[in-house]
Order: structure tokens, then C-alpha cells, then sequence
């Protein structure tokens, strides 16, 4: 009990300024013995929200993008691949840019210390750590959290002004920010010159497209003319048709300025499996059904 007593005053002296809001940790070790008491002596801090483990990083983006954390804790030995090459892919994903880092090391050594640094490790825990040492690590990892430096601010606000672009398309509302992220990760963002086609009329259709920006035409060859049926603008859907009737494109599809936008794949729409694909299924029967009433009113 004495024991304990001393830990706790160890942690609640820690002079170091406290993050402005609490902090949400993921534990990666593969030890399950100090894995689960490294959990329990983190929740006690203070400053801190919630805490997760794993005993691997498998599947670690697809896990933070539907639970966000800001600081990952990790063995320096993960349970699976070169902890130094899975802190650089994590980073560099937008579900991951701004997670912190804190790595676990039995000797932080100084090659160890600098391949940390060249991936964004913030701060060590050497093991067998003490509470006061393992707080101090967490406090340091948190430090930018408070004080965010320029360029993940930006980041920042440039993911918030793509989501919200997004959710004003029809087909992605309903969306969380996690299912957008999810759906900008799986799907091609595409650019087009004026006069490109996206596609054209008997063309086998294997996806559809949103507008993001600039204007195209719909265009239908009548003999040897090629007439414009309509007109699209940012936010419209086209192309649609091809993957619900399985039949070749019914028209083709040319930019009328440069243009931005997103191919949606099949495959994505018809993984039942995923949300997301049952999620659009739903929008794009929506979707063909007011393209239907238009159509005969």
C-alpha cells in the first residue's frame, strides 16, 4: 500500500504544463503482463480521457480512423514488422498525421533515439518504466497538442474543408468524417483538361463519378453529331447507370472546363460486407429514383 501511495504523489508532482484537453492513449505491446498494467497506470493520469491496447499493430489505420487517439505508446519490438517503418506508414496517412508518438525501448540508445526522431517520436520509456518517467513521456508527446505548429493546423482545416465539400454532395450525405476518410482512402481523386473525356458512349462502366469542381458535358452521338443532353456542376453524380445495368455507357462524359473528380470503383459499391458500400448503394437508388421523377413529371 505504501507502495502505491508513493507512486500516485510521484505522478500528481510532475510540474510539467498540462495538455488544455484530455488525451485519448492507445497501448501497442505484445506482452499482455505489461501491456494491460502499463493501461491501468495511464488511465490514472490526470490528463488523460481513455485508453486502448493492442497486442499488434494489425490493422492499426482501419482501427484509428473509426477511434482517433492522440497518443500511441509502443513497444519498441510491436508484435509485427519494424516498429520504425510502421510509425513512418501511420504518419503518413491522414487518420495518423497528427498521433504522437512515445516508444518503448529496454535501451533508448542513441541509434535507437535517432530513427525515432526521423519518423516523429516525441518521447521513450525505458523498461522497466517508472510511473513518474512514464508521465513525463506522455507529457512531452502531448506538448504539441497544446501548441500545434503551423503546418498540422493546416492539415487540419484542409481535411475539415474537404469533408465538408463532401457532405454537401447527395450521395455522401449521412457520411461521418471517419466514413469520408475511409471513402477518400479507397476511392481516386482525378483531374481532367478541358476536352478530356471521362468516358465515352459504349464504354463498359466499372465506376462513377463526382464532381468536385468545374463543368462537364453529358454528350450523346445522334448520326455523326454529337449533341449535350445536360450539363453537370460541382456536386453532381454521373455515370451511374453503367454499373446498375451492367451495360455499356448510354453517353459519354467530356470535361466543358478542367475539371476535379471522384471515381467511385465497383468493387467499392458492392462489398456488402462494409458499410460505406451499403451506405452509397442507399444514395444512389435515392439518387436514380429523383433522376426518374424529373425525368417523367
Amino acid at each position: 500500500m505504501g507502495a502505491m501511495t508513493e507512486e500516485k504523489v510521484t505522478v500528481s508532482e510532475n510540474k510539467r504544463e498540462r495538455p488544455a484537453s484530455p488525451v485519448k492513449v492507445m497501448v501497442i505491446d505484445p506482452n499482455p503482463n505489461t501491456r494491460h498494467r502499463l493501461k491501468d497506470t495511464v488511465r490514472e493520469m490526470d490528463f488523460i480521457e481513455s485508453v486502448t491496447d493492442r497486442a499488434s499493430p494489425q490493422s492499426i489505420l482501419d482501427i484509428l480512423a473509426e477511434h482517433p487517439v492522440d497518443v500511441i505508446v509502443i513497444d519498441e519490438e510491436p508484435g509485427g514488422g519494424n516498429v520504425f517503418e510502421i510509425i513512418k506508414v501511420i504518419r503518413s496517412k491522414t487518420v495518423g498525421a497528427s498521433v504522437q508518438f512515445v516508444l518503448m525501448s529496454e535501451d533508448p540508445s542513441e541509434e535507437t533515439m535517432a530513427k525515432g526522431e526521423a519518423v516523429g517520436v516525441r518521447s521513450y520509456i525505458k523498461k522497466p518504466y517508472d510511473i513518474g518517467g512514464l508521465e513525463d513521456a506522455l507529457l512531452v508527446a502531448v506538448a504539441p497538442l497544446a501548441k500545434e505548429d503551423e503546418a498540422i493546423t493546416k492539415a487540419r482545416a484542409q481535411l475539415r474543408e474537404t469533408l465538408d465539400k463532401l457532405r454537401q454532395v447527395s450521395l455522401f450525405t449521412g457520411f461521418s468524417d471517419n466514413e469520408l476518410v475511409r471513402l477518400l482512402k479507397i476511392c481516386r481523386t482525378r483531374n481532367y483538361r478541358q476536352g478530356q473525356y471521362i468516358f465515352h458512349e459504349g464504354d463498359k462502366g466499372v465506376s462513377l463519378f463526382v464532381l468536385v469542381a468545374g463543368t462537364l458535358e453529358i454528350r450523346k452521338k445522334t448520326g455523326e453529331e454529337e449533341k449535350v443532353l445536360v450539363e453537370m456542376h460541382p456536386g453532381d453524380c454521373f455515370g451511374e447507370m453503367a454499373i446498375i445495368t451492367d451495360e455499356p455507357r448510354m453517353a459519354g462524359a467530356m470535361a466543358a472546363t478542367a475539371c476535379t473528380a471522384i471515381e467511385v470503383n465497383e468493387s467499392v459499391i458492392n462489398d456488402n460486407e462494409d458499410m460505406i458500400s451499403l451506405k452509397l448503394v442507399r444514395q444512389i437508388a435515392i439518387l436514380l429514383a429523383k433522376k426518374l421523377r424529373m425525368q417523367s413529371s
